[in-house]
């Protein structure tokens, strides 16, 4: 599972500005979360997958990815784009045991619901928009009691999505190559530092080399081994503008035992060598 790491995980809420087109934040390949995303664009556009669908996102749109849900964000003609991601991990949905289990587990566990597109120009978009920018701004100041506030706040957006969710119109349930899929992505979240094999990840879904590779192709349009190697280097890449491990030991640590190796791929997928990306400044926006 694509992991967020959350401050505080009494509180699981995070949110900030991510952009795309600097590829430093958000995973650019199809990835599920095990935690609610949801995504207001400021400016540009971003073409994003979720389910079945691709579609487009302009500014002042929003939209909701339920978890473990396949889903990517990409922007085809290299322009910035940016937009707020809040994440809400759901320990803290499951605090009220009543409202969970009546309002927000069926939406969360239902396989056919896999996003919401709310268009900005129209409906509950700016005030979903308008709550999380609330939410930030407790995030930051965190005056006196505003963990109650946040957490009244949070609700309120369930309240929004709940609503959308009862008038969504007849969803496509996901098919079964959908969960095998998932299952074999979930495998490499797990083991991606391993020695893995396409047998491997093939086994992790019961079915064998060739249908594993079909429904990487389907599902995340990559093959498996591009899929792992690419889940790889955003592992290192993240680590490089985060830590202060040394090349050998990030390499290491992400499944690449020839440091000249993950050099080499690194150079190839992003331009420069994991020296020089470091040395470049990236930072945690």
């Amino acid at each position: 599972m694509d992991t967020i790491i959350f401050e505080n995980e009494s509180l699981p809420i995070h949110v900030g500005i991510e952009n795309i087109a600097l590829r430093h934040t958000h995973s650019d390949i199809p990835h599920l979360h095990n935690n609610i995303e949801i995504i207001v664009v400021n400016n540009g556009t971003i073409t994003c997958c979720a389910g079945s669908r691709e579609f487009e996102l302009h500014a002042r749109d929003v939209c909701f990815i339920n978890l473990k849900q396949l889903h990517s964000l990409c922007t085809n003609d290299g322009k910035e784009c940016d937009h707020i991601v809040l994440n809400i991990g759901i320990s803290l949905l499951m605090q009220n045991p009543l409202i969970y289990d009546k309002y927000i587990k069926p939406m969360l566990e239902d396989s056919s619901f896999s996003h919401i597109l709310f268009d900005g120009n129209k409906g509950p978009a700016s005030e979903i928009a308008s709550l999380i920018s609330d939410i930030k701004e407790l995030q930051q100041n965190t005056p006196c009691g505003y963990e109650l506030k946040l957490i009244a706040l949070v609700h309120l957006l369930f309240y929004q999505l709940y609503l959308a969710y009862t008038n969504e119109p007849s969803k496509i349930p996901m098919d079964n190559s959908s969960f095998t899929c998932q299952k074999m992505i979930e495998y490499i979240y797990k083991y991606f530092n391993e020695e893995l094999t396409l047998d491997d990840i093939a086994n992790a879904g019961n079915v064998s080399r060739s249908q594993c590779s079909k429904l990487f192709k389907k599902h995340a349009k990559l093959s498996p081994m591009s899929f792992l190697n690419k889940h790889r280097l955003e592992i290192g890449l993240k680590l490089l503008r985060t830590t202060s491990k040394s090349v050998a030991e990030i390499a290491n640590f992400c499944g690449y035992f020839d440091q000249s190796y993950f050099n080499r791929v690194f150079l190839r997928e992003y331009g420069c060598t994991p020296l020089a990306y470091r040395k470049s400044g990236w930072v945690e926006s």
